[in-house]
This record gives C-alpha cells, sequence and structure tokens, in this order.
C-alpha cells in the first residue's frame, strides 16, 4: 500500500486507482502529488458515492479538481434503449461519443459503463490547469442526484430544478501539464535534453465508473 511505501516508486509508469472505496489518507495523497509533480501518470477510476449527502473520497475528489476535473455526487441514467442492446438497463449508459482527444482518437466503437458518475471538466481551469472531457452519454441520459432511488430499483425522472443535469454527460475527462522544471535538469552532471526532445508531461485521467474495465465487461464491443 502507498501508506507503508511513503512515496510513489520511481519507476512507476503509472497508477491506476481503481474502485476505490476508501478515501486515501493525506500521506497518500501528498505522494501522489510528488508524484505527479515528476511528470507521472494518474488514472483515477471512481464509482458513484454510497450516499449523495456523504461523497466519502473526498481527498481523491479534492486531487481530481486540482487538476481542473470534478467528479459529481450522481448516477448516470441512460434511457436511450441502446443498452437493452445489450442486455442492461437505464443504470448503465451507454457512450457512442467521443469529443476530440487522443486518448480516443479514431475510436468508433460503443462503450457501456454500469453505473457510472458524471465527471466534468472545470469551466476556466484550475490553477492554470484546464481539462478535457473525452467520453459523452447520449441526449436521452441524465445526471440523476437521487441516487437512493436508483440503487433501490426505482423510478426517475430528469428534475434539473433538483439538480439533475441533462444530457449529454460527460464521464470521463483528462488534464495534462509540463513538468516545470525536467528532473535530469536538476541533477549535477546530467546531460541536458535537446530542443527538439519531448518535455516531459503530467497526465491525469478520470473516469467516473470503475466497472467497465472489469473482466465482465470487457466483452462489451469497445471496451
Amino acid at each position: 500500500p502507498l501508506a507503508q511505501q511513503a512515496s510513489v516508486p520511481e519507476d512507476a509508469s503509472v497508477v491506476v486507482v481503481a474502485g476505490p472505496r476508501a478515501d486515501f489518507l493525506s500521506g497518500e495523497i501528498d505522494a501522489l502529488k510528488a508524484y505527479l509533480a515528476r511528470g507521472g501518470k494518474l488514472m483515477l477510476l471512481m464509482d458513484p458515492p454510497e450516499k449523495a449527502d456523504d461523497p466519502s473520497l473526498t481527498n481523491l475528489t479534492a486531487l481530481a479538481r486540482e487538476w481542473a476535473i470534478e467528479l459529481g455526487n450522481d448516477v448516470v441514467v441512460d434511457v436511450s434503449g441502446m443498452g437493452r442492446l445489450l442486455g442492461t438497463d437505464a443504470t448503465v449508459p451507454v457512450a457512442v461519443n467521443y469529443p476530440s482527444h487522443p486518448i480516443v482518437q479514431e475510436m468508433d466503437l460503443l462503450t457501456a459503463y454500469p453505473l457510472a458518475r458524471s465527471v466534468s471538466a472545470v469551466s476556466g481551469g484550475v490553477g492554470g490547469r484546464s481539462a478535457q472531457a473525452f467520453v459523452e452519454t447520449s441526449a436521452q441520459s441524465w445526471a440523476e442526484t437521487d441516487m437512493k432511488t436508483v440503487l433501490a430499483g426505482g423510478k426517475v425522472g430528469l428534475d434539473e430544478a433538483k439538480g439533475d443535469k441533462r444530457g449529454p454527460v460527460a464521464i470521463a475527462a483528462a488534464a495534462s501539464a509540463p513538468v516545470a522544471t525536467p528532473p535530469a535538469e536538476d541533477k549535477p552532471g546530467a546531460e541536458k535534453p535537446a530542443d527538439d526532445a519531448q518535455k516531459p508531461e503530467t497526465r491525469v485521467v478520470v473516469f467516473g465508473d470503475s466497472d467497465f474495465a472489469s473482466t465482465a465487461a470487457l466483452g462489451i464491443s469497445g471496451n
């Protein structure tokens, strides 16, 4: 566990936090921040909170927001009917829209996200960082704030007065930023990279679901 190691290993290519059920401790968050500061790559797969008024993963949510990515306290409901083609219901939003981004370049396959939450790019960015959504659900979906009813299998409807957000709903976003001081330049005697060399870059990707990457869902078209 990261809490025992105190830092992310120097040779880590990427850190994946998949469906956490408990929040990270402040020391673990600090370790992730230090890793990102040296050009680390982080993927957060964050399922909807069990209770709307108790998001619980506040430290991880705050870290995502530092990278201009906002996690919604909601569950995405999709009544487009596409989910029925996969043998699922409205709690499994289906995406066929992928805003332009290198992650989904030339992506034209259907993907499904069992029990997902909204993930949006913060307008205007945060601390000079900006994010971009790259997966959107259909126009016949919405972000439902009455999670208790949804999880209990009850009937819900779009109610913007109560905070629901009309679709399409973004459920994945990414942010990147060049490393302020490339690590090699800090070391005495280290060779400086050529002017045309690729600059070290920090990358953060956040999905509002972890189940889409599970073994059970990998057989779904583009998953």
